[in-house]
């Protein structure tokens, strides 16, 4: 049995604590998510994903509470990764409601995907994560990167799909255009420096990314400003200080030396005798006694005041050395076929009319230009048999980036490469990791000798992500585990780096950090990406 469809979800005093770390996540959150689009947004590993689990009902916090009660409601869920299937899969596929029906065609959804979801693309399979979703009615939607994986038509089929939406969703999203196109609000979670530690806040803003990111510039601003005038007026009560501390001392003094004036001496003995009858000496001390007091609430004052905790962007020193070879991958010409099956030896003129048995419109082709592999699709309307390629040749210092739309092959493209790179020391970091990779990581990261873990850990605070909380036994969120993986892999110093969607799951910060870490390397780097800002930044073109 469900409530009537809420106007909004309330969570009240939430903090949570993972076991056996060091202190809480986050402790004394209150948010609320009202009807309409609304952004969680903040730093890899703060805590988004964590909040999220706790307001669907998967998670139960250490305190606090949800308002209404989520398993009373029927609360859809679409996670950051897609290798799992959705939960109402089959459903979806049975179900050809008019409601339904709409969602198909909105996200383009096929009819043949709820059965093959397998060999559907990752841009593919998040729209049929969503439209799984969408089509169980949710009072609450909760969207977790529903970007990551896709190409421009499908994060524009996405966009229309969630403002289609009547209920109350939430995005947890790195994407600014996205949030700016769709969401009224944003909760932002964000580190705060309070006199020497840090701790999460969790702060509401009206309005979309652009607006948000200009109001917490605003305050970090003022708060900067705050805190170094708090700290100007510190010092100035601290020098007033010192000097009637000197008066005080020096009024002691008279005390103690007034007994050897020289009855002859009645200047002296006049200025002693003023002193006592007018109570300079009392009030001295007195005026000192007050300063003191100002100069502990200034103190106080300044230890209370927030700003925003320093981040660690910045360049990585990289003392890695090309490879010798001249070709570090080589694919001669012909077509790569999506049943697995080896590539052909014949051109692509003779496709469709050899042995391969393919018909050429529903055949993918590359063409390589500058730094680019760009993939394009015969036909929208069927899914690709195969890839038609040219010979391909990555060299020692090449730096290429592959892009096309969902379903033309690129992952596909890159498994090949893979099979056919040379023997030399390499990174390769997957579209979609898992929890098995997770564990690895932290092993590696364990094993690695001081001098290399502290190379590392320096590496991976230089891309935006806190060291302190693996090395108390944290577990990496998908953002970090990415960072982790490039980081471990600097001391055997890599020269070849292939990653599959290396934008996936970060947030903006550590997107300009990787892209400044690439774009630097002096190795071979082949990334496959649909984020164009990025390809841009890293590639040869």
């Amino acid at each position: 049995m469900t409530l009537m469809q809420p106007s909004i979800l309330t969570l009240t005093g939430i903090g949570f604590t993972y076991p056996d770390a060091p202190e809480p996540l986050f402790s004394g959150v209150d948010v609320s998510f009202p009807h309409g689009w609304t952004a969680v947004v903040g730093d890899n590993g703060i805590g988004k994903s964590t909040l999220m689990a706790i307001a669907r009902g998967a998670l139960a916090p250490d305190q606090g509470a949800v308002a209404p009660d989520p398993k009373r409601l029927v609360i859809g869920h679409c996670p950051q990764g897609v290798d799992i299937p959705p939960e109402h899969l089959d459903a979806f596929a049975a179900d050809w409601s008019p409601e339904t029906i709409a969602v198909r065609d909105t996200l383009g959804v096929g009819d043949d995907w709820p059965y093959r979801y397998d060999t559907l693309s990752g841009g593919e399979r998040k729209r049929m994560q969503l439209a799984c979703a969408l089509a169980a009615r949710p009072d609450v939607l909760i969207l977790d990167e529903p970007t990551n994986h896709v190409d421009a038509e499908a994060r524009a089929r996405i966009i229309d799909a969630m403002r289609v939406y009547r209920g109350i969703g939430v995005v947890v999203s790195h994407d600014a255009s996205l949030i700016d196109a769709v969401c009224g609000r944003c909760v932002v979670f964000s580190r705060r420096h309070v006199g020497t530690r840090n701790v999460t806040v969790v702060d509401t803003h009206p309005g979309g990314w652009t607006r948000t990111a200009a109001a917490i510039e605003a305050r970090d601003d003022a708060d900067a400003e705050a805190l170094a005038e708090a700290r100007r007026e510190t010092a100035r009560l601290a020098a007033s200080r010192a000097r009637r501390f000197d008066k005080v001392r020096q009024v002691e003094a008279a005390k103690r030396n007034g007994r050897h004036i020289d009855r002859h001496d009645h200047d002296a003995r006049d200025r002693r005798q003023l002193a006592k009858m007018t109570g300079l000496d009392r009030g001295v001390t007195r005026a000192y006694a007050r300063l003191d007091a100002r100069a502990d609430a200034a103190r106080r004052r300044e230890a209370e005041l927030t700003v925003a905790a320093k981040r660690y962007d910045g360049d990585i020193w990289m003392d890695i050395a090309p490879s010798r070879r001249r070709e570090l991958i080589r694919l001669e010409s012909g077509v790569i076929r999506f049943d697995g099956r080896d590539a052909a030896d014949a051109g692509p003129e003779a496709v469709g009319e050899d042995g391969l048995g393919l018909d050429s419109s529903r055949l993918s082709r590359a063409v390589v230009s500058g730094g680019r592999i760009r993939l394009s699709s015969a036909a929208d309307d069927v899914p690709a048999a195969g890839l038609v390629i040219p010979t391909i040749s990555i060299g020692p210092c090449d730096h290429v980036a592959v892009t096309g739309t969902n379903g033309t092959g690129k992952t596909t493209l890159l498994r090949t490469m893979l099979a056919h790179v040379a023997d030399v020391p390499k990174l390769i970091v997957a579209q979609e990791l898992t929890d098995d990779d997770r564990v690895a990581a932290m092993g590696r990261l364990q094993g690695l000798s001081s001098g290399d873990r502290a190379r590392v850990l320096g590496a991976y605070a230089r891309l935006n992500a806190d060291p302190d909380r693996l090395l108390a036994g944290g577990s990496p969120s998908p953002g970090e585990l990415r960072k982790l993986l490039v980081c471990l892999a600097l001391p055997a110093g890599p020269q070849l780096i292939v990653m599959d969607e290396p934008t996936n799951h970060l947030d903006l910060s550590s997107k300009e950090s990787l892209a400044r870490l690439l774009a630097d390397y002096p190795g071979a780097l082949v990334v496959v990406s649909h984020d164009e800002w990025f390809v841009d930044r890293v590639s040869g073109s």
